[in-house]
């Protein structure tokens, strides 16, 4: 049997066993993810805001075309941190065999609403273009009018993920963060390895020691930033097969 077709079994197994402990995590990730996650929004909304300013001569602090544009692109920051940067919804189950959970942006269902409703009104000057302007509408309506058949089902999608824990497991416990980064030395095969995270330091370190009464024979390193965790040999075995 390969590596695939093992581990596809070990998912299913994984998935089949008792759940013996889980929990949920909400937000960015890391602890200073969301700061992160603004400033790019921010970033990018504030940076298209200066360019036009700098070319358009008539968009000055005193044109209402400016606070338009202004209160345009505040929107649309937000919109940049919430629908293309979300949150993410996180539910763990931790198993005999590792950890399998699912992940779900955190979007709330009235913006793939909007989305869809925006859609169906694209369709409809679409085929308003066409009538009104011709067959050379399709130049720049067709594409339009093909995003916005997509964007018609747009629904939130849910991910499934997972990670197998074998006794060559290592656990790396990030301090002062809910962030648990899983490695094993295994053979090029992924489902190995991950970052789990949780909600508070405490919840951490009950998932710590579920972990540790569990698998007794796997390792646990702290780390100060999550870098670090590559400077442990686990990673060195791995590259040392891939150049085998």
């Amino acid at each position: 049997m390969s590596n695939g077709e093992n581990t596809e079994l070990l998912e299913e197994q994984l998935c089949a066993a008792q759940v013996i402990y889980s929990w949920e995590s909400m937000g960015a990730g890391l602890k200073h993810e969301n700061m992160v996650k603004w400033g790019l929004s921010i970033l990018a909304g504030a940076s298209f805001l200066l360019f036009l300013w700098s070319v358009l001569e008539k968009l000055t602090v005193d044109s209402f075309a400016f606070w338009v544009l202004s209160g345009f692109l505040t929107l649309m920051v937000f919109a940049s941190r919430y629908l293309f940067l979300p949150d993410k919804h996180r539910c763990y189950q931790l198993t005999s065999l590792g950890i399998h959970y699912i992940e779900k942006d955190m979007i709330p269902d009235v913006a793939y609403q909007v989305v869809r409703g925006f859609a169906w009104v694209g369709i409809v000057v679409c085929v308003i273009a066409v009538f009104v302007l011709g067959p050379l509408a399709f130049v720049g309506a067709g594409g339009f009018a093909l995003m916005s058949f997509g964007m018609t089902n747009f629904r939130p999608s849910i991910d499934n993920h997972y990670i197998l824990i074998s006794e060559r497991t290592v656990v790396f416990d990030l301090e002062n963060d809910g962030v648990l980064s899983f490695e094993a030395a295994e053979q090029d095969v992924h489902a190995y390895g991950g970052d789990i995270y949780t909600m508070t330091v405490d919840q951490k370190q009950e998932l710590l020691a579920t972990l540790r009464s569990l698998f007794p024979s796997i390792e646990f390193v702290k780390i100060k930033r999550l870098k670090d965790q590559y400077k442990h040999p686990v990673y060195q075995q791995e590259e040392e097969k891939a150049t085998e």
